[in-house]
């Protein structure tokens, strides 16, 4: 081969590979001008959407978005507008709720929509022009009716209300029942939502599309938590002649049972051949039944009279409890396993349930030894670690603590309201507890309803009441309080308070609005200051 030939051949090869190189960046050039100006079916299809003037330009934007994102098309035209409703019909095309809400600590626990048009509204400022139009038309009032809330949500007065946007809904204020429907309860009721109405003979091309960002009852932790629970006594007597234990859940089991997890802090143990006695506690095996119907899943063992006929039953009803698959805490087989708490880790949000006992520790006979049954003791640098370590796993953390009752009653059926307040020492415990980390702290001791409070931003309730007993000697030991906890992505929404009452016939019930109104002002007239 001569030497001219061999040097023309590298020359021919790198211009080859120019050519080629300019080829490729020509076809990536002319990749991305596409990518850039020509829009694809589902970009095409939303520019494409016929807007009415109920619309916003965010609300506008939303809804593209999302057609870009789920790469939705259709042909033909379809006409959008934005409905203000009092109900969802389909909860997918939301893309706002505006749910009614008051100060943390006002009584009030529901509005109708009557009052709502009757009333000064507080909305947030910025809030959309559009949904306050929407709004004000809904409830037929002036839009001037929806005043601007300058300061923050938690200085809402006491006996008004705010539309809040649900994305913004958090602890610091408090939600409300709207024409008795409870927005975490429904999703589809009890807020005023904004939804989106396709039309044109091509609107079933959109009928799937997901527009709604707010929270899902799927992804929404609820936990029901109840005070005292003693089936014993004269609830054997009445198991008697009712011959059926659910007898006692009819009228509150189903709302028990509506929950991810039903907490019960059962006092007493099951034991076969139960005999009636005034001070020593004991329950039917039978009873277990109205627990079942009351959808428990989660027992509290921090109560002082499950040893009471002996721990061997406190052993055998431990063991019924997690042969049912249901989860204890508070107390336990031994002093080991009472020293371990509960944690839920459900719909992705961690919970971490801790009891104590407070009266009987160090040396009562309610608390677990190494050998026998009981409570978990109290000691609060126990407490501490056990927060921290239940902290350091992501968890909320709720502490739950069997303290002293208030024994003062008046002879006759009559209030005693010196049982409202948190008892001597109670406070400084509590409060104790919540600054050594705590995210709640719960006095589950109660056999009537204590005060609660917000203390440094923890919620702290004193005590729960009765739940399922036969003290009916006064008004107050018949009456309890439902705590009822939501959760979204590990973090606290709201809590709910139901009140609840029995009489003699023993079988409890959700208060009326008139008497659980009545109850909340005693509560809140109790409140530390």
């Amino acid at each position: 081969m001569n030497q001219s030939y061999t040097a023309f051949r590298p020359q021919k090869k790198k211009r080859k590979a120019r050519k080629l190189l300019v080829l490729l960046l020509a076809v990536i050039a002319i990749f991305v001008i596409y990518k850039v100006f020509v829009p694809t079916s589902a970009e095409r299809a939303a520019n494409n959407l016929i807007f009415d003037q109920s619309v916003s330009e965010a609300e506008k934007s939303s809804i593209q978005n999302a057609i870009k994102t789920q790469s939705k098309t259709y042909k033909g035209d379809i006409a959008v507008s934005v409905q203000t409703t009092a109900e969802a019909s389909n909860t997918s095309l939301v893309l706002s709720a505006y749910a009614p809400v008051t100060n943390i600590y006002s009584t009030k626990q529901t509005v109708s929509s009557k009052e709502l048009g009757q009333a000064a509204i507080y909305v947030p400022s910025g809030t959309d022009d559009k949904a306050k139009i929407g709004i004000a038309s809904l409830l037929k009032v002036d839009s001037s009716k929806l005043t601007d809330l300058s300061k923050s949500l938690e200085d809402i007065p006491a006996d008004s209300v705010a539309l809040v946007p649900m994305s913004q809904l958090s602890p610091k204020v408090k939600l409300l029942s709207l024409d008795d429907n409870y927005y975490l309860d429904s999703f589809g009721k009890g807020a005023i939502f904004r939804q989106v109405v396709f039309s044109g003979d091509s609107s079933a091309s959109l009928a799937d599309l997901k527009l709604n960002s707010l929270e899902t009852k799927d992804a929404t932790l609820k936990v029901n938590m109840t005070g005292v629970t003693a089936l014993t006594r004269e609830m054997m007597k009445k198991l008697n002649s009712a011959k059926d234990a659910t007898y006692f859940s009819q009228k509150i089991g189903a709302f028990l049972a509506d929950a991810d997890i039903t907490h019960v802090s059962n006092e007493v143990s099951f034991k076969s051949g139960c005999s009636y006695s005034a001070a020593v506690f004991c329950a039917p095996p039978e009873m277990i039944e109205t627990l079942k119907a009351s959808g428990v899943d989660l027992v509290e063992l921090t109560g002082n009279h499950n040893n009471d006929t002996g721990s061997q039953y406190n052993k055998e009803s431990i063991n019924l409890y997690h042969s049912l698959g249901w989860h204890t805490f508070g107390g336990g087989l031994n002093k080991e396993e009472a020293a371990k708490p509960y944690i839920a880790d459900q719909k992705q949000s961690k919970v971490a349930f801790l009891g104590y006992n407070y009266p009987d520790t160090p040396n009562g006979v309610a608390i677990a030894t190494s050998s026998n049954a009981g409570s978990n003791s109290f000691d609060f640098d126990k407490i501490k670690a056990d927060i921290e370590s239940a902290k350091g796993l992501g968890s909320f953390v709720i502490v739950d603590v069997q303290f002293w009752e208030c024994y003062a009653y008046p002879g006759g059926y009559v209030e005693f309201p010196e049982c409202d307040y948190p008892i001597s020492g109670q406070e400084e415990v509590f409060r104790k507890i919540a600054d050594l980390g705590a995210d709640m702290v719960i006095g589950t001791q109660a056999h009537q309803p204590q005060t609660w409070e917000v203390y440094r931003g923890k919620p702290i309730y004193y005590g729960l009441g009765n739940m399922y007993f036969e003290q009916t000697q006064w008004p107050g030991t018949e009456r309890g309080i439902v705590l009822t906890h939501y959760f979204s992505r590990g973090k606290l929404l709201q809590t709910k308070l139901s009140p609840t009452v029995y009489d003699k016939a023993l079988q409890t019930r959700l208060m009326t609005n008139s008497e659980a109104t009545e109850l909340l002002e005693r509560l809140d007239a109790a409140r530390p200051n």
